[in-house]
């Protein structure tokens, strides 16, 4: 018989971790339900913008619902398109932004129980995520 899991169903409607805004965003903190991961909900309709360089002291998953982005992963830079998966290894700063055409929808998944981001803004930058948590 299968260990019993440590956490019970739970459901999360939309309205209580996706933003009222247009387009959506959002931010799941796991460890508030004892899950050990984060999900953020990553939309933006501008070419050009995305997070800012960064880093995470964990594993990071990106999963593109729709558009287009251009990610830099360490030395790598890579277009990443609908449908794709893209692994962000745990101390590796990157970045992402949308080339369009139209909006860039991601769902983003932080192997861990706390989001923990550390910003490498480049020159004229700023936070990666103003008012994503607000």
């Amino acid at each position: 018989m299968p260990k019993k899991s440590r956490i019970e169903p739970i459901h999360i409607k939309k309205d209580k971790w996706i933003k009222k805004q247009a387009p959506p965003k959002g931010v799941f903190k796991g460890g508030d339900y004892g899950v050990n991961c984060v999900v953020i909900r990553y939309s933006v309709d501008n070419i050009g913008e995305g997070p800012n360089l960064h880093f995470h002291p964990y594993d990071e998953l990106f999963h593109i619902i729709k558009g287009r982005a251009e990610f830099t992963v360490g030395d790598d830079t890579f277009i990443a398109e609908e449908g794709a998966m893209v692994v962000g290894p745990a101390n590796i700063p990157h970045s992402y932004k949308n080339i369009g055409p139209g909006r860039l929808d991601s769902v983003d998944i932080h192997l861990t129980d706390e989001w923990i981001q550390y910003d490498l803004p480049r020159d004229g930058e700023e936070l990666s995520s103003p008012g994503l948590e607000e």
